[in-house]
C-alpha cells in the first residue's frame, strides 16, 4: 500500500504543476528516498510524454566511495531509461566551516548552475526530514519562517522546487523501496554523529517517537501551521513594503519609525529576503535602532554578510560592497564603445548640436578617474558658480557609497564630465562640434 499511495502523490504533484514546466529534473543522491523517487518517476514517465525527465546527481567528492555511488547512478540511470546528468563540485573546508552547510550550498549553486528557466525541480525530503529540519530551526532560534520548515512547493533558480514525498514518513519510504527490491547508496556519513542532522535522526527523534508514535506527523502539521504564518506575515510585509519602499528600492525611515518594532522588523525581514540577503540575528535587529533614531544627515552602517545597510537622507539601503576603484585610471578612445571599470559601458560621441563638449587638445590624454577628493570644485553645465563636489552628489542625491564608482571624464588634467550626471561648464563647446559621452546598453 505504501508504494502505491506515495506513487499517487507523486502524479498529483507533477500534474499540478507540469503545465507551466519545461523539464522534470530530480536531485538524485542515489540514497534511498532519491533512489525510491527516481523509480517512480520512471513508473510515472509514460504518462507525461510532453516533458523530458532528468535525473541529476551531485558528487561532491568528500568520501572515497564517491566516484562508485557516481557509476551506481549511472547504472540505475540507464535501467530507470531516464537521462542522468553527473557533476563535481568542490565543497569548501575549513575549522570553522560547517560540512554539512558547505555541502549544501555546493550542492545548490550546482543545482542552480544546471537548471533552466521553468524547470521542475524534484528532490526526495520526507516527514521525518521535516521534523529534523524543525528541531534544527528551534535550536537556531528561529521564527515562523525557519519553523515552517521546508515547504512542499517554492521557487529556486528560476525554477520551481518540489517535494513530492513531504506528506509521508522514512517508514512508507522504506517500505516502498524494499516493496521494488531497490538498490541504493548508504553514505558512511550519515552515522556521524558529529553532524547536527545525523544526531537528531540516530539520538534524539528515536526517543521522541518512543515517547509520542506520531511526533513526526504532529512536528509536519506544526511546520505547515507555521508556514501559514510566515504567509500571514508576508502579505502584510508586502502591503507595508508599498507604503514604505523609495526610489533605489530602499525604506523610508520616517514610515519605518511611525511601524511597531515587531511590524517594522517583518517589514525588514521581508525586504531582505527580496534582495536573497541574510536574515539579520536579533541582536542585529536591536542595532537597527540606530537608523531610525540617528539625525537625518547621519549615516549609520550594519555589516550584513557579504552586504552593508546603509542610510541616506531618509532611507535604508542594502548596499553590496563593491571594490574600491580609487586607482582605476582607464584611456578612452573618441567614438569606440568601451566597457568601464564599473562595468558601465560608454561611448564619446560627436554632436554638431546641443549641450557637447570641446574636442580634445593635442597631446591631451582623454582618461577616465574615479573617487576624487569630495574638496575638489567643480562647475555643472547651467549652474551658477563652482563648489566641492562632495556638495554636487549631495544636491543630485547620489549616495556616498556609489560616488567612488562613478566614472569622471579627463581631457588633460580638466576634469569635463561625470558620466551619467553632468558635463563640466568650462569644457563645453560652444560653435562647432563636440563629444558627448553616451551610455551603452
Amino acid at each position: 500500500m505504501s508504494l502505491t499511495q506515495l506513487e499517487s502523490s507523486v502524479r498529483a504533484a507533477l500534474v499540478a504543476h507540469l503545465d507551466s514546466a519545461r523539464r522534470v529534473v530530480l536531485g538524485y543522491s542515489g540514497g534511498i528516498d532519491s533512489e525510491l523517487l527516481a523509480s517512480i518517476l520512471s513508473r510515472l514517465r509514460p504518462e507525461f510524454p510532453s516533458r523530458p525527465f532528468l535525473l541529476i546527481h551531485v558528487n561532491h567528492g568528500l568520501s572515497a566511495s564517491a566516484d562508485e555511488w557516481a557509476e551506481h547512478c549511472r547504472r540505475r540511470a540507464e535501467l530507470y531509461g531516464l537521462p542522468l546528468t553527473v557533476t563535481r563540485v568542490e565543497v569548501e573546508l575549513g575549522p570553522r566551516i560547517s560540512l554539512e552547510a558547505a555541502a549544501r550550498e555546493a550542492r545548490y549553486a550546482a543545482l542552480n548552475r544546471l537548471l533552466l528557466p521553468g524547470d521542475l525541480l524534484l528532490t526526495a525530503q520526507h516527514k521525518d526530514d521535516q521534523a529534523e529540519t524543525l528541531l534544527l530551526a528551534l535550536k537556531r532560534g528561529s521564527g515562523p519562517l525557519g519553523l515552517a520548515g521546508m515547504l512542499g512547493v517554492q521557487p529556486f533558480a528560476g525554477a520551481t522546487l518540489l517535494r513530492p514525498l513531504l506528506g509521508h514518513s522514512r517508514r512508507e519510504v522504506e517500505t516502498a523501496a524494499a516493496e521494488l527490491g531497490l538498490a541504493h547508496i548508504e553514505d558512511d556519513s550519515n552515522a556521524d554523529l558529529r553532524f547536527d542532522r545525523n544526531f537528531l535522526r540516530h539520538e534524539i527523534l528515536p526517543l521522541l517517537k518512543a515517547r509520542w508514535p506520531s511526533f513526526h506527523h504532529s512536528v509536519h502539521r506544526s511546520a505547515q501551521l507555521c508556514g501559514e504564518q510566515q504567509s500571514l506575515c508576508d502579505e502584510l510585509a508586502a502591503e507595508d513594503l508599498t507604503q514604505h519602499q523609495v526610489a533605489g528600492g530602499g525604506l523610508g525611515i520616517s514610515g519605518l519609525a511611525d511601524l511597531s518594532a515587531p511590524r517594522r522588523n517583518n517589514l525588514v525581514r521581508y525586504w531582505l529576503r527580496k534582495h536573497n540577503q541574510l536574515m539579520p540575528s536579533q541582536a542585529q535587529l536591536q542595532q537597527l535602532e540606530q537608523f531610525w533614531l540617528a539625525r537625518e544627515d547621519a549615516q549609520p552602517t550594519l555589516k550584513l554578510g557579504e552586504s552593508q545597510l546603509r542610510r541616506f537622507r531618509d532611507a535604508l539601503f542594502l548596499v553590496n560592497q563593491a571594490p574600491s576603484l580609487a586607482d582605476e585610471v582607464e584611456m578612452m578612445i573618441p567614438g569606440v564603445r568601451q566597457q568601464m571599470a564599473n562595468g558601465e559601458l560608454w561611448c564619446l560621441e560627436e554632436r554638431l548640436q546641443g549641450e557637447r563638449l570641446r574636442a580634445p587638445r593635442a597631446g591631451e590624454s582623454v582618461l577616465v578617474r574615479y573617487d576624487l577628493l569630495g574638496t575638489r570644485r567643480v562647475r555643472p553645465a547651467n549652474r551658477s558658480g563652482s563648489r566641492p563636489l562632495k556638495k554636487v552628489w549631495q544636491e543630485l542625491g547620489v549616495p556616498p557609497w556609489l560616488r567612488g564608482q562613478i566614472p569622471m571624464l579627463f581631457f588633460g588634467n580638466q576634469l569635463v564630465a561625470a558620466l551619467g550626471y553632468w558635463l563640466e561648464q568650462e569644457a563645453l563647446e560652444p560653435l562647432g562640434p563636440g563629444l558627448v559621452p553616451i551610455r551603452q546598453e
